[in-house]
């Protein structure tokens, strides 16, 4: 009886059976029985060779995985073989479609729109096209504000398609190269120091006028002077003395009819006039002074001692 506990009291536990429950039958005669396991057969035999199995299958699962989102960054992307998107690569550079959003700076040789196409730059603040050399101070900027369009540069040149200069301005000079320089405004023109022209005209239809305002209109040259009307007269006005010199030469006045109104008539003469009723025909009389004045026809160019009014 002994002998029989000890060996049910040894088989208890072996193997997966639990410590508490008795054995099986067929546990009892295992002089050549195999011992068993928790694990599957197929996991503890060949443990390496499953190994390299779990590694390939998580490999493989990793490249499908590195496709998949490698198609899906081509098709987000949109990439061909000759860019990215609306981005195309051609030989020249790159060439762009729809609208192009550019976040910090912008650095291009040349910048061009398509055919029959226009090209629009639109900044919500401002635009700034900047032209410089690295380690130079001296650089040619253009700054588009709200309202303000700044120009900064030494020179300043507006030309023509055919390459001619038409708007010069410099820290010098500023010269116009068009046929004429026109303006439109109510005000006109106005010069604070000295206008050098070769001709001034007023346009078809409207009137010249050389106005100084609180000083004085000087009108000069090297050579001579010529004022024409073609179509009207022309007048020239003044609040006080208008004064024609001539240092060397003389004044001359060509026309078919001189008149000068408002002259003073003098009323003695020392020969009494005949046949002059109802005629008014004068001669021209000078003072010593320069002062013209009006005379009868058959008179002498005299006055009275006592006429002052004549000839001061």
């Amino acid at each position: 009886m002994k002998v029989e506990d000890t060996t049910t009291e040894g088989i208890r536990g072996w193997g997966c059976t639990p410590t508490g429950d008795p054995p099986p039958a067929a546990v009892t005669n295992t002089s050549n029985a195999t011992p068993s396991s928790c694990l599957p057969v197929w996991v503890t035999r060949g443990w390496k060779r499953n190994l390299l199995y779990g590694i390939i299958v998580l490999l493989m699962v990793l490249v499908f995985m590195n496709i998949a989102l490698t198609l899906w960054i081509i098709s987000t992307l949109k990439l061909t073989a000759r860019g990215i998107g609306p981005i195309t690569i051609i030989k020249d550079g790159v060439h762009l479609d729809g609208q192009v959003w550019i976040v910090d700076k912008l650095v291009a040789s040349t910048i061009s729109s398509q055919a029959a196409l226009p090209i629009t730059l639109h900044s919500h603040r401002n635009f700034s096209v900047v032209v410089s050399e690295p380690g130079h101070v001296n650089q040619a900027k253009v700054v588009i504000k709200r309202d303000v369009i700044e120009c900064s540069g030494q020179v300043f040149e507006v030309r023509d398609a055919k390459g001619g200069e038409v708007f010069y301005a410099s820290r010098e000079e500023v010269r116009v190269s068009a046929e004429a320089l026109t303006l439109d405004g109510a005000g006109g023109l106005t010069v604070k120091s000295a206008l050098q022209t070769p001709i001034v005209r007023a346009p078809p239809g409207s009137d010249l006028q050389l106005e100084s305002l609180t000083r004085r209109l000087d009108v000069r040259a090297p050579q001579s002077i010529f004022l024409e009307s073609r179509a009207g007269g022309i007048d020239i006005t003044s609040h006080s003395n208008i004064t024609l010199k001539s240092d060397v030469g003389a004044i001359k006045l060509h026309a078919s009819n001189i008149i000068i109104h408002n002259l003073i008539e003098a009323s003695v003469t020392d020969v009494p006039q005949k046949r002059t009723w109802g005629r008014k025909v004068y001669q021209l009389c000078a003072c010593a002074s320069g002062k013209l004045f009006l005379a009868a026809p058959e008179s002498i160019c005299a006055m009275h001692d006592h006429d002052t009014e004549l000839c001061r």
